[in-house]
């Protein structure tokens, strides 16, 4: 199925959603490359960077199909586009789209050793016990910090 005949079968609030979070991802992958990854936390998560505390219960019904449809539409936009965008820009978009939409979240940053010693990071977004975003191997990777 061509992508203009996946396009047609989707509702048109689905669409805007995916161009957002298309929007959203550009503008994250630009400010990790100029911008210090602290200074772009604090701006999006207006100073609560600490989620140490955060309770990790089930979310409500409404937040997590809102979760769902967030989810949906970074996956497309990244699956549809010819940038690559990674996890952590797709962490910071879906973090941001579900902000807007007054559903909170954790982004939380792992890290982990390749078999060469070689240290990795990796981001992923959860709701409350749920991940959202990212979720493809985090269980390798030890929270180093969680920003809510």
């Amino acid at each position: 199925m061509t992508l203009l005949a996946k396009i047609a079968r989707r509702r048109p609030a689905d669409l805007l959603l995916a161009v957002e979070a298309f929007l959203l991802l550009a503008f994250f992958r630009v400010c990790l490359a100029v911008v210090p990854v602290r200074r772009i936390i604090g701006a999006i998560t207006h100073g609560h960077v600490d989620a140490a505390d955060a309770p990790e219960s089930a979310p409500e019904e409404n937040a997590a199909s809102t979760a769902i449809r967030v989810r949906w539409a970074v996956e497309a936009a990244t699956r549809n586009s010819a940038a690559r965008f990674v996890c952590f820009p797709q962490t910071l978009a879906g973090y941001a789209m579900l902000r807007l939409r007054s559903v909170p979240s954790i982004m939380v940053y792992g890290v982990t050793r390749s078999d060469e010693g070689d240290l990795i990071a990796h981001t992923w977004l959860t709701l409350g016990n749920r991940i959202v975003l990212g979720g493809e191997g985090s269980g390798q990777f030890t929270p180093v910090e969680r920003w809510s």
